[in-house]
């Protein structure tokens, strides 16, 4: 199909229509279900995951007897 893109209809887009761009595809990124006792690494140390804080986005790893918070989306 040649020539100008047009509406369903036939008549010609406007021009605020003309060079319109599709929106970026949304990259979603599944994260595991962790449970308390499951070996993660993070940071390049290796630790065990001891619970969710609460707040959707972090959680407590325990490593060299040491706890820190972390988020989910950087465990591994």
């Amino acid at each position: 199909m040649s020539g100008r893109a047009r509406l369903p209809g036939g008549e010609p887009r406007k021009a605020s229509q003309r060079n319109t761009r599709r929106a970026a595809p949304i990259v979603s990124r599944i994260c595991p279900a962790w449970r308390p006792g499951d070996q993660v690494r993070w940071n390049g140390r290796t630790g065990v995951f001891r619970r969710h804080v609460g707040d959707g986005e972090h959680s407590e790893v325990a490593s060299a007897e040491r706890v820190y918070r972390v988020r989910l989306v950087d465990l591994r």
